[in-house]
């Protein structure tokens, strides 16, 4: 289980001091349940790896081999959940610091 302590949202990636993922950042509200969520998008398939060994119960990838449809992995965290204001300040600073022109 993910917890708010071990998981840190750094500006292009996201740690837990054992596995380190690659990633971007959206915030928007879910279109089926009006939720308001973060979702922190996986680089590449290591980082896809790394980001479902630290938020197991919150990744997904909707991927379909046998359709030939491949999406890259994503972790959703909707408001309310333990890591969901840390996600969010991380896209307001990023935000902040790309307005400022700050790299």
């Amino acid at each position: 289980m993910t917890t708010q302590t071990t998981i840190r949202f750094m500006k292009y990636y996201v740690t837990n001091g054992i596995h380190k993922a690659r990633v971007s950042y959206s915030a928007f509200a879910l279109k089926s349940t009006g939720q308001q969520c973060v979702t922190v998008y996986a680089k590449s398939y290591d980082d896809e790896k790394a980001l479902q060994a630290m938020m197991p119960d919150l990744y997904e990838n909707n991927s379909d081999a046998m359709t030939d449809y491949f999406e890259d992995g994503r972790a959703r965290i909707v408001k309310g959940h333990p890591l969901y204001a840390a996600a969010l300040e991380r896209i307001e600073l990023n935000s902040s610091k790309a307005v400022a022109g700050v790299h």
